[in-house]
């Protein structure tokens, strides 16, 4: 029965993440309210029928796979739900992944490869924070598109993946010590960050926040990112203090992640 479902990338050693979550009332409170809102009659796939929801119940059970029962029942698996419920940041897959899509380069010029049309309101705006915006060691400003990712089983329970909730904005993304050198899972890393990532939240609310373990390389050495997307259209006025913000709170939680991988984990 196994063969019938297509597995989800099992997350490892999910201990300290799910601690971290368990210690904040206010953490335990969005992500009922995340489950609750996905498991509404209205978000119920209209395509689910009984034979297809028996053979993914059945084979969930038979695999111990919670995230394939979740995807069955509210289209999200667990760590889905913790990225919709904010607790977890958006997985980062480098500079050419597909979330976010890059539209500049490091420098700030437009890439070729990208044949998105750029609005010359935006486009402006993010001059203007190039210009104004002081860059920390080892961090740097791009245009990029986010999104959500939201999956769901087809008929022959493989997994199909959609963007949706487009945000255009503005991206400053931050090297970190590479954590898989530590010995360290991505859930792991996600516990050692996820005080920052709180505090991104708290000061600037709907910003999407991506962490990626090991998706750069300099001198032939490779490093963790986490990148903060704020979308033009709701913070507009306030991108520059909120970058400030931002700034001490990720160079903050960077020096303490250096304080433990050493101080030679990252060129600054």
């Amino acid at each position: 029965m196994s063969s019938m479902l297509k597995k989800i990338p099992r997350e490892t050693e999910v201990e300290e993440v799910f601690e971290k979550i368990l210690q904040s009332p206010e953490a335990c409170e969005r992500l009922e309210e995340t489950f609750y809102d996905r498991f509404s009659d209205e978000n119920i796939s209209p395509d689910t029928r009984s034979q297809h929801f028996a053979r993914a119940l059945f084979s969930a059970y038979e695999e111990q796979d919670i995230s394939a029962l979740l995807l069955e029942i509210c289209q999200r698996s667990m760590f889905d739900l913790l990225r919709e419920a904010y607790l977890i940041p958006k997985r980062f897959h480098g500079k050419a992944g597909d979330n976010p899509v890059l539209l500049t380069d490091a420098e700030g010029n437009m890439l070729e490869t990208s044949a998105r049309r750029i609005s010359s309101h935006e486009w402006n705006k993010y001059q203007e924070i190039l210009k104004n915006h002081t860059c920390a060691p080892r961090s740097k400003i791009y245009l990029a598109d986010g999104y959500d990712i939201v999956r769901r089983y087809k008929n022959n329970l493989e997994i199909e993946e959609d963007f949706v909730n487009p945000k255009r904005g503005i991206l400053i993304l931050y090297a970190l010590p590479d954590t898989a050198a530590l010995g360290m899972s991505e859930a792991q890393a996600y516990a050692i960050i996820w005080d920052a990532f709180q505090q991104i939240q708290k000061c600037a609310l709907s910003a999407m926040v991506y962490y990626g373990q090991e998706t750069g390389v300099k001198n032939e050495r490779k490093y963790d990112e986490i990148g903060v997307l704020l979308p033009i259209s709701q913070f507009e006025k306030k991108i520059l203090h909120h970058l400030t913000e931002i700034d001490g709170i990720v160079l903050a939680g960077r020096e303490a992640l250096m304080r433990k991988a050493g101080k030679d984990s990252l060129e600054l």
